[in-house]
Parts: C-alpha cells; structure tokens; sequence
C-alpha cells in the first residue's frame, strides 16, 4: 500500500483520539469545578462571636413586667474596637470620641452596612430608679415659693439619692460596622433610635415601645463607629403571659434595620395603642397616622 494511503487511513484514529481526549480533560474539568463549589459550599459560616459584658450590676431578681407601650431604655454601655470581654464601668462608655454633631450623610445608599444583634441569653441589669428625677427644691416658709430651703433640699436630696433601687432584668444589643468605611448612626441625647417589637397571634411585627422626639434641634446628633468597630448598649426584658418572637428596630439614615428574632413574652396589652404610657396618650387624641408612625419609627 502507498505511503500517502497509510497516512489518509490513519487520520479518523487520530481525530478521534483527540477528540476523546478532549472530553475527558473537559469532563475532569467540570467535575473539579463541581467539587470546587459544593466545598465552598460545605465550608461553616464563620459567626461573629459576640463578646461576654461584664456588668457593673447585681444581678436582677426580676424581670420588667408591664401592660403599656413604653418609651425605651436604650442604655450606652461601650463603644470602640471589639472585645471578647468588656468590662462595665463607670470610665468605660468614652462617648464623646464618637459624638459628631455637623456631618453630611449620603441617605442615597441603598445598603446600610451594619448588624443589629440581640443576646438576649446573656443576663444583665438596668437599675430603673437611674431614670427617675430628683424631687424638686424646697421653698422656705412665707418666701411665696421665691427662696429656698437649703437646709430641707439638701436633706431630701439625700433621702433621695439613697432610695431603694429597682433592678431588673435586661440584655446587651450590639451594632457594628460591617463596611470599611467610618458610619454615622443617629442619635438624640446620645439615645439610638431603637424599639423593641413583637409578633401578634395574628403573626404580625407590632411595636411595643414608642420615641418620644426632642423639640430641641440640639439634641440631634451622630455616634461615629469606625470599621468593625462596635457599639453596646442594654434593653430591658420584658415579661408576659403571651410567649412570641421578638425583635429590634433601629432607625439611621433614613433607614430601618432589624435584628433577627427571638424568642420572648410579653402581655398583650402592650400591643393596644390605648395603653401608650405617658402624655403621648394625650397627645394620640388629635394626631393622624403620619405621628403614630413618626414615634413607632416607621418614618
């Protein structure tokens, strides 16, 4: 047989040789880029480990139990780098290295990167009598209420700070930064503008706290959390017949944003809006839906 005839012969083996060969490398290929993503897939999520608060408190007894919408306890605990333990003490909330006044924040973007997270497993203590006013100056006898007693306001004034304290149950809330730049969160009086919510028996998320809002445009300002960095603060627990999920509100920068639920209880009193404490009740009377969302911090 010629030369050129082996040749021509031999050119379908060869063709499909490497065309053999080619869907195999091809099928090894893909199987690797299968096993590459079902390990990416099967890697764990690494969880933010959230840090122990060691708490300046005794330890409470109780727990808050109340049938009203309440304005909130959002008590400041620590801001600053993250911790695996932070210890509460009177030197260790420095707000004022992260209180910023006059800035312009871009409301334009649509993600704003932080997380709101409850701990509600680990127990803490807010002590409500640190919220109450002292009582008022004492007025000398026949003064028509122009002079003061300094000797009888000082003495009430100590009976007062001595009074017997009201602790109860509470867990921390922390806020970070996710993103890699420096994030303003609004604040009023040093106050976030944080509620607590709960689901109804119909499944629906109701407010159980309300803002009351400062006439002061002074009061309005911003805490400033650098990247990663993170913001503690305690909320009170609440107790009830009615066991449900719970969650955090926080409003900042035109936005909403919510911790993931858990569980909890509370009565259902507290859902009605005619139980709102306070002069807020009053206030309800005369106002439309826009000042109801206004202080449930929908708008």
């Amino acid at each position: 047989m010629p030369k050129d005839s082996n040749q021509k012969s031999q050119l379908p083996i060869y063709r499909a040789v490497s065309i053999h060969l080619m869907k195999t490398q091809l099928t090894i290929f893909l199987s690797l880029i299968i096993l590459s993503c079902n390990s990416e897939k099967d890697k764990p999520i690494m969880e933010w480990n959230v840090p122990v608060i060691k708490d300046s408190l005794p330890t409470a007894d109780k727990i808050f139990e109340t049938k009203y919408i309440r304005n909130p306890i959002n008590q400041l605990l620590y801001i600053g780098a993250k911790k695996d333990t932070i210890q509460i003490t009177k030197n260790s909330l420095n707000i004022n290295s992260y209180y910023s006044e006059y800035i312009e924040i871009d409301t334009t973007k649509n993600v704003l990167e932080i997380d709101l997270i409850a701990n509600p497993k680990q127990e803490l203590s807010i002590d409500l009598e640190n919220f109450s006013f002292p009582p008022p100056p004492v007025a000398l006898k026949g003064s028509d209420g122009f002079e003061i007693d300094e000797i009888k306001t000082d003495s009430v004034f100590e009976i007062w700070k001595k009074r017997p304290r009201n602790y109860v149950k509470a867990y921390p809330v922390f806020i970070r930064n996710t993103s890699k730049d420096t994030i303003h969160i609004d604040n009023q009086d040093g106050a976030l503008f944080l509620i607590q919510e709960a689901k109804n028996k119909m499944g629906e998320w109701k407010p159980i706290e309300y803002w009351i809002y400062s006439t002061c445009g002074n009061s309005y300002a911003y805490t400033s959390l650098g990247p990663n960095d993170i913001l503690t603060l305690k909320k009170v627990k609440y107790k009830g017949t009615f066991e449900t999920e719970m969650r955090l509100k926080l409003r900042t920068n035109d936005k909403l944003v919510y911790s993931k639920p858990f569980k909890g209880s509370i009565n259902t009193e507290q859902f009605e809006l005619e139980n709102i404490d306070g002069f807020t009740k009053k206030r309800l009377k005369n106002r439309d839906e826009d000042y109801i969302d206004h202080i449930f911090l929908n708008q």
